[in-house]
């Protein structure tokens, strides 16, 4: 009963990785199209609300496991790094910073906000407790 157990919980683990990579990339890709379609600085610092819900319901959802905003971490990476490389039209890197920027904010912002909750608190004292 046992292995059966822990073959669930390495499949969970594995599932919220996995999603964590491809949602953190998904998103990043979006934030690439919002940048390259032109569109005002100040909508696109408002990516990191997908990136603080992303964060927070993985983070929920695996049990307040840090692993989840390290692979989103993960998986927005490249396409963080190539945005930074991008030049604004006063010729600086600053916006593209600052958007990539607003990204990791968001993905910290969602973590943590996950382990302050009520709900994860309470989970973790029952896993406590019963150990």
């Amino acid at each position: 009963m046992k292995e059966v157990s822990n073959n669930r919980s390495k499949g969970h683990k594995l599932l919220i990785g996995l999603l964590a990579l491809i949602g953190g990339f998904l998103l990043s890709f979006v934030g690439f199209g919002v940048l390259w379609s032109g569109i005002s600085w100040h909508y696109q610092l408002i990516m990191f609300l997908p990136f603080l819900l992303l964060s927070l319901a993985l983070t929920r959802w695996g049990k307040g496991a840090p692993d989840s905003f390290i692979l989103i971490l993960c998986g927005a990476a490249p396409l963080g790094i190539l945005i930074t490389q991008f030049r604004d039209n006063n010729d600086s890197h600053l916006l593209p910073i600052l958007m990539v920027s607003s990204w990791l904010i968001g993905i910290f912002s969602g973590y943590f906000l996950a382990k302050i909750s009520p709900d994860s608190r309470s989970e973790s004292l029952e896993d406590n407790s019963s150990s």
